[in-house]
């Protein structure tokens, strides 16, 4: 989600038991189940990670570990790896009819 050179748009989508959200670069979708459901065993490896999601008061919370070690990320001018142990959780605040907060950190 973080911001590219070009086609950094995104679309978010939510059903009452999910959110999808989709990348316009890649046509990437990540699923996000709000249901409390557990992450999948620590062994499966998923490309953009298993993320799980809940609310915190107006605060969309997606917690996401269990990265692939080939996936790689933009960062500060330069690509970065995902490691198996990362841990990243987001945060999206609506602040108003046309504005989105994002907010994440990476463990």
């Amino acid at each position: 989600m973080i911001p590219n050179i070009c086609n950094a748009n995104y679309q978010i989508l939510q059903t009452p038991t999910h959110v999808v959200i989709v990348m316009e670069m890649i046509h990437e979708a990540r699923i996000v189940p709000l249901s409390g459901q557990p992450h999948a065993a620590d062994d499966i490896r998923q490309w953009l990670g298993d993320a799980r999601g809940y609310w915190d008061g107006d605060t969309l919370v997606v917690e996401t570990r269990s990265f692939a070690d080939k996936a790689h990320f933009w960062w500060v001018n330069a690509w970065r790896a995902t490691r198996p142990n990362l841990r990243l959780v987001e945060r999206f605040t609506r602040v108003d009819a046309e504005t989105l907060e994002y907010a994440f950190s990476m463990e």
